[in-house]
C-alpha cells in the first residue's frame, strides 16, 4: 500500500525549529505564525527574569543546514534570499533576525538584518542579489550568547530614537557649546528661568540617550536629583538654581567629545555606505566637525 512520504525539507525545518526552541530561555515566549512563506517563521517575546512580559518582540527567520560551512575567518555566507524578502524585512517595525541552525552540531547563530543592511548598503541599494555573512562570534549559546543577542536587539529596537537624537545633537551642537559658556560661573543662588531650564533638560536628555546607545559611560546623576538638591539648598520658588545648573552643564560638556568620536565611528566607518547615500549632508558635517 502506497502512503504519503514526508519530504526532507519539512524534516529539516522541524529539526531546526526544535534546536532553536531549545536555545531560547524558558521564560521567553515563542509565538508561531501560520503563514511561513513571507520571510518570518515566528516571533519571540522577551520576558524579564522576574517573569514580567515586556511586549518586546523579535521577528525570526530560520535558515538551517545539516552542517554549516564556515571559512577560516569564522564567516558563513548565506545566499539565495530574494531581494524582495530583504526589502520586506527592512520595512518591519519589529527587529528582524536571521538564525542559522547547524543541525548536526545543534548550534545556532544570529544576525540582525537591518544592521547588516546598513553596513552593506551600497550592495543593497543595487536591488539585485544580497547575501548575508554570519560571524561565528555571534553564537546563540548560554548566558553570553543571550547577552549578545539582547544587546543587538536593543541596538535595533532603539534605532529610530537614535537617528532622531543624532539629528537633534547635530543641529544643536553649536547651541550646546554656546549654552555651556553662557551658563557657568553665575551667582549660585539665582533661580534658572523656565526657558533655560527647558533647554537644559532637553540638552541633558539628548546626551544621556546618545551615551547609553553608543555605550559611553553615563556618570551624571538624574535630572530629578539635581532639582531636589537645588530646592533643598535654595527653596522651591524655582525648580533649579544656578549652582546645580553650573554643575550639570560642566558635566555635560565632558560628554560632547566622546559622543562626537563615537558618532564618527558609526557614521563615517561602520555605516559609511548607508549615510553617504541616505544623508550625505550629515555625513559631511561629522566629517568636518
Amino acid at each position: 500500500m502506497k502512503l504519503p512520504k514526508r519530504v526532507k525539507q519539512h524534516i529539516t525545518e522541524t529539526a531546526s525549529f526544535k534546536i532553536f526552541r531549545s536555545k531560547i530561555p524558558n521564560n521567553w515566549i515563542i509565538r508561531e505564525v501560520t503563514e511561513r512563506d513571507y520571510g518570518i517563521d515566528c516571533y519571540v517575546e522577551l520576558v524579564t527574569k522576574k517573569g514580567e512580559l515586556t511586549g518586546q518582540l523579535v521577528s525570526i527567520q530560520l535558515k538551517s543546514s545539516s552542517h554549516l560551512k564556515w571559512n577560516k575567518k569564522g564567516k558563513l555566507t548565506l545566499s539565495g534570499i530574494d531581494i524582495a524578502t530583504t526589502n520586506y524585512w527592512s520595512c518591519f517595525c519589529v527587529p528582524v533576525f536571521i538564525f542559522a541552525v547547524d543541525i548536526s552540531a545543534a548550534q545556532v547563530f544570529f544576525l540582525p538584518v537591518k544592521n547588516y543592511i546598513r553596513k552593506h548598503y551600497s550592495e543593497y541599494a543595487k536591488q539585485e542579489s544580497f547575501n548575508y555573512k554570519f560571524d561565528k562570534f555571534f553564537q546563540f549559546k548560554g548566558t553570553e550568547g543571550i547577552i549578545k543577542f539582547i544587546y543587538s536587539y536593543h541596538y535595533e529596537s532603539h534605532r529610530k530614537n537614535f537617528e532622531s537624537n543624532l539629528l537633534t545633537f547635530v543641529v544643536n551642537h553649536g547651541l550646546y557649546r554656546d549654552f555651556i559658556s553662557e551658563n557657568t560661573d553665575l551667582d549660585c543662588f539665582l533661580g534658572v528661568e523656565p526657558d533655560r531650564f527647558l533647554f537644559l533638560r532637553h540638552f541633558y536628555n539628548n546626551l544621556r540617550f546618545l551615551c547609553e546607545y553608543l555605550n559611553i559611560k553615563w556618570d551624571i546623576a538624574s535630572f530629578e536629583s539635581y532639582i531636589k538638591q537645588s530646592q533643598a539648598s535654595f527653596g522651591d520658588i524655582y525648580e533649579l538654581y544656578e549652582a546645580q545648573m553650573d554643575e550639570i552643564v560642566t558635566k555635560l560638556e565632558t560628554k560632547l567629545s566622546p559622543i562626537v568620536s563615537a558618532l564618527k565611528k558609526v557614521i563615517l566607518e561602520s555605516e559609511k555606505e548607508y549615510w553617504l547615500i541616505t544623508n550625505h549632508n550629515l555625513f559631511n558635517f561629522l566629517l568636518n566637525i
